[in-house]
């Protein structure tokens, strides 16, 4: 039955190709708008090299420093981050880093070069601690990384990026060599390929260890110091343990530091933040705080988000079920001889909506091929948050082909495309099939 549906949409398309031809653009122009949300959405929160663990991450980002009837924020400072976040039990795993903008708006631009007459280039830096390495999944093609020794000795250990390498050494196997990094001399201790700036939390040209940055360092070690800080938590929970858990322990990690602090006391402005709350904080801006009573902003944005879709779809949806309508006129007869011949309302219905169907495929992908477009072009603004772009110039926003194109997606584009087709068709096809049976002959 259904072969036969598939064969007679095929003939329809090639009797009507101004109608087909109006209907699949239409329908591609639809898709594509939709299509470029999901795709977003799915790179930047599915797992993703080397942020391969999105779905169990945890986010400790903004502090807040109380005293009297003042306040400030900041990020963490190495003494928080070392009483708070890496003596954390219920953690498989805990990376911190220097927030990239921070560092670049706080710090300034840095530069590398070789000794002697070198022509500096500028690089993004990255400060990290050793458990960076084992939590973020980097693919090393010389070398190793710096390990847990290097890290608290502050030994002037980098791992560089391949185009970093080629640039600086003209290869990239160059491991134990030695370069300035803003005047002092650093060793190699391995080379990475290449991290798209797609994945702003862990992209950068080259990383250090935290503990050779004394501005890192130098910030943020006394109480009266502690609106200052450079350093972001990420925190890998171990295999069993909630996220409410590790909540739970750090907020008794805050409390037993605050016990030290005779002015004040400092508090985890957004709670610990998953993957999605975290995207949604870069990209939207504002705090998120744990008590907000009611739907979480999280549930708020995802609820417009879904309106959004929904919006986007409608209005294309209207149009093609006006094109839709004036189709069925053309058709009354054949439904009503059909039924006629016995033939029901909700099989007429039915193997309307798979010829339509059929139309409404390529017309998806076309506007798959389209949003695939959009994205490139418009990488920058879909894809990484506005300040992120501003600092780092857009740099190295690196699509490949596994980023955009797999099941997830194609998923993703069949089922706006059985949502369209709905929305679309069913109304103009049930008035249709409700036309009596010997006055839809007559027609």
């Amino acid at each position: 039955m259904y072969r036969q549906y598939l064969r007679q949409a095929w003939q329809l398309m090639k009797q009507n190709s101004f109608f087909s031809t109006v209907y699949i653009i239409g329908t591609g122009l639809a898709i594509s708008m939709v299509m470029v949300m999901a795709i977003a959405y799915h790179i930047r929160t599915s797992n993703m090299a080397p942020e391969v663990h999105r779905d169990r991450m945890l986010y400790a980002t903004f502090l807040e420093y109380a005293w009297g009837n003042s306040t400030s924020s900041f990020f963490f400072s190495n003494r928080t981050a070392k009483e708070c976040l890496l003596s954390l039990q219920t953690a498989e795993e805990v990376a911190v880093t220097t927030e990239p903008t921070i560092m670049s708006i706080l710090a300034g631009d840095s530069y590398a070069r070789l000794s002697g007459d070198g022509d500096p280039y500028k690089v993004s830096m990255m400060g990290t601690n050793d458990g960076f390495w084992r939590l973020f999944d980097f693919s090393f093609i010389d070398g190793k990384p710096f390990g847990e020794a290097e890290f608290q000795s502050a030994l002037p250990r980098v791992v560089v990026s391949e185009s970093l390498a080629k640039k600086l050494f003209s290869r990239t196997d160059v491991s134990g060599q030695g370069f300035l990094l803003d005047d002092v001399e650093y060793i190699v201790s391995g080379v990475v390929k290449d991290v798209s700036f797609i994945t702003p939390s862990v992209a950068a040209d080259l990383w250090v260890p935290y503990t050779c940055l004394p501005v890192v360092m130098e910030t943020g070690s006394s109480e009266r110091d502690l609106s200052g800080g450079f350093l972001v938590g990420y925190i890998l929970p171990a295999r069993g343990v909630s996220g409410q858990e590790v909540a739970a322990e750090l907020d008794k990690q805050i409390e037993r530091y605050n016990s030290t602090l005779r002015d004040g006391k400092i508090r985890l402005m957004n709670g610990l933040e998953g993957h999605g709350k975290h995207i949604i904080a870069q990209f939207v801006g504002g705090s998120f705080g744990t008590n907000t009573g009611g739907a979480t902003p999280v549930n708020l944005v995802t609820i417009a988000l879904c309106l959004l879709v929904l919006l986007f779809l409608l209005i294309p949806a209207l149009n093609l079920s006006g094109l839709n309508a004036s189709h069925m006129q053309d058709r009354i007869a054949e439904l009503g001889v059909r039924k006629a011949f016995g033939a029901r309302r909700m099989g007429l219905v039915m193997q309307v909506l798979i010829e339509n169907m059929v139309l409404m495929l390529p017309g998806g992908l076309v506007g798959l091929l389209f949003s695939y477009l959009l994205i490139i072009l418009f990488r920058n603004l879909l894809l990484t948050p506005g300040m992120f772009v501003m600092m780092t110039g857009g740099a190295n926003l690196e699509l490949t082909p596994g980023m955009m194109m797999n099941p997830a997606v194609f998923g993703y584009a069949f089922l706006v495309c059985l949502l369209l087709n709905f929305l679309s068709s069913v109304i103009p096809v049930w008035r249709a099939v409700q036309v009596n049976t010997i006055e839809a002959i007559k027609s």
